[in-house]
């Protein structure tokens, strides 16, 4: 069977385009306008929508290449570009949206997996930690890293969250009362990502030191460092943790080894590397050299069996099942910044320009509109009854 390509067209939308409907609507405006653009592969189009009543309905009316009307559902929209043959397509805004207050800027976020709290860091080592049921008021701050966090990381009680930090330092924080039981060292530069391993007896930490190492958390024990196995000196951007598909399993290496024997751990690095590990055996079960330059793998999500994989300033996503070569390769005319899948089916992705997608088997199912271009810091995509949490730098989280 050939692998599946998919070009995605992506699209940018006036972030207070409802505000505009609305203000036309009430009356409040007899007529406004609001800005739209599409983006094909290295080609885009850019045009207005026009807003007005005709009675007691608002029309839209496109211009620049654009036909717009308002959705069949409340809150939606649906596009079409003649010019780059994109029709038909469905645009929606936030059900509800929370702003982070601890920070007026925030690089990385997370929902708890009972999606009560939220957790976000900021660029000066602030950590925070938030009630989703009462608008992103604080519930308390995490002090203690000195400079900006790369990852916040709930486990999966919900009761313990992870941060890293450009300051070397992993540390672990009750939600409960705040108070951070334990800190790991052993990292010589700013540490990337984190990974969490089942349960979360233990977990995984990449860093520009060119490694990534697995820890085990009652004792703060190192237990392993996975090196590139190219042998060259790169640095792991992302990583995530999967259950092995080939129906292998091995006993694990050491005693403070928990939840690994079914596992893989499959690692990007900043030249478009990919290494695939059996957790376990600490073996290397693929290595697939970077083929171009400008191929940075961003980001990296996996479900079920599928291992979603973001790579390079011309941006692809890979599904690689297959472990070695991608079965499915998406097309976008922007880099990627952020990834969450919640079934084999379903994911979304955010870019740096324009508005976040939603993919559903093999076509984008819509896109979310509510960001400006080049804010969106990441994406969670808990469950299809939960919904999809985007995060902007500016520090609102929305739900869609």
């Amino acid at each position: 069977m050939s692998p599946l390509s998919t070009t995605v067209p992506l699209f940018s939308i006036q972030p207070t385009y409802l505000d505009v409907l609305a203000d036309v609507q009430s009356g409040k405006i007899q007529k406004d306008s609001f800005y739209i653009s599409c983006f094909v592969s290295d080609k885009s189009v850019h045009g207005t929508v026009d807003v007005y009543r005709s009675g007691s309905e608002v029309v839209l009316r496109g211009h620049g290449g654009f036909d717009v009307q308002v959705g069949n559902r409340k809150l939606t929209l649906t596009a079409s570009c003649p010019e780059l043959n994109v029709s038909n397509v469905l645009i929606k805004s936030p059900k509800s949206q929370i702003s982070a207050h601890s920070t007026k800027r925030i690089e990385t976020f997370d929902i708890s997996p009972q999606g009560e709290l939220y957790v976000v860091g900021g660029p000066n080592g602030e950590v925070s930690l938030s009630s989703i049921a009462d608008g992103g008021a604080i519930t308390r701050s995490l002090d203690g890293h000195l400079t900006y966090i790369t990852k916040v990381l709930f486990f999966p009680s919900g009761q313990v969250v992870l941060s890293a930090s450009g300051d070397m330092q992993i540390k672990l924080w009750s939600t409960a009362d705040g108070s951070n039981p334990r800190t790991f060292l052993g990292h010589k530069r700013a540490v990337t990502d984190l990974a969490m391993i089942g349960r979360g007896r233990n977990f995984l930490s990449a860093s520009k030191d060119g490694t990534v190492k697995l820890w085990e958390c009652g004792s703060g024990s190192l237990i392993h460092s996975f090196t590139n196995p190219l042998g060259i000196p790169v640095e792991p951007t992302t990583m995530a943790v999967s259950k092995r598909h080939d129906g292998i399993s091995a006993a694990p290496s050491s005693p403070l080894e928990f939840e690994t024997d079914d596992k893989l751990v499959t690692i990007g690095y900043d030249n478009g590397d990919i290494a695939i590990y059996g957790l376990s055996t600490k073996n290397v079960l693929a290595s697939i050299p970077t083929k171009s330059v400008d191929s940075e793998i961003s980001n990296i999500d996996v479900v079920d069996d599928r291992i979603f994989v973001a790579r390079g300033k011309n941006s692809e996503i890979w599904d690689l099942r297959s472990i070695t070569v991608p079965l499915e390769t998406i097309n976008l005319p922007s880099p990627v910044v952020g990834i969450g899948a919640s079934t084999a089916n379903s994911f979304a992705f955010a870019t740096q320009t324009g508005t976040p997608v939603v993919f559903e088997n093999h076509k984008v199912s819509y896109y979310v509109a509510g960001f400006g271009d080049s804010t969106v810091i990441g994406v969670k995509n808990r469950s299809p009854s939960d919904g999809i949490y985007f995060a902007g730098k500016n520090g609102s989280i929305k739900q869609y």
